[in-house]
């Protein structure tokens, strides 16, 4: 597993300085950064020290450096989650639990192909054109 977030290659003391140096420089709290241009600007940040760190990996490891009160406080978010009906609103917690297992497991999702597949089930259902990162602050908004 070489050269993964994780690997040998670099330690993971490293690897974590990294990523909390890129989440610095990002500047969006951590529910206001996925699929961001932040995000990817993180991203390339953190693959100069881990050149297989994959979206994933990397938004998991910061909710990990969250918990262990790694991560610096960086205020509200940037962005304001989009203004849905009630009835929508239900419909996302409905799938984000089935697909999540609840909606307090929501952290599972982005970068993920079941992101992708509540986020399809939602623009189906309702006929609401969020982006990821809309549907992703919705989302977070309706787990607090």
């Amino acid at each position: 597993m070489s050269g993964s977030l994780f690997g040998d290659d670099v330690s993971r003391a490293a690897k974590d300085e990294a990523i909390v140096a890129a989440y610095e420089l990002a500047g969006r709290t951590l529910d206001d950064l996925p699929y961001t241009d932040e995000f990817e600007t993180l991203m390339s940040e953190v693959k100069k020290t881990d050149d297989s760190a994959s979206h994933r990996e990397v938004f998991h490891r910061l909710h990990n450096l969250r918990k262990a009160g790694k991560l610096p406080r960086l205020g509200r978010g940037s962005s304001t989650p989009p203004s849905i009906a009630y009835e929508d609103q239900q419909l996302l917690i409905g799938l984000v639990a089935e697909e999540a297992g609840s909606l307090g497991q929501r952290d599972r999702l982005p970068y993920t192909d079941g992101f992708d597949k509540v986020l399809g089930a939602f623009k189906n259902e309702t006929g609401l054109n969020l982006t990821h990162h809309d549907a992703w602050r919705v989302i977070a908004k309706l787990a607090k």
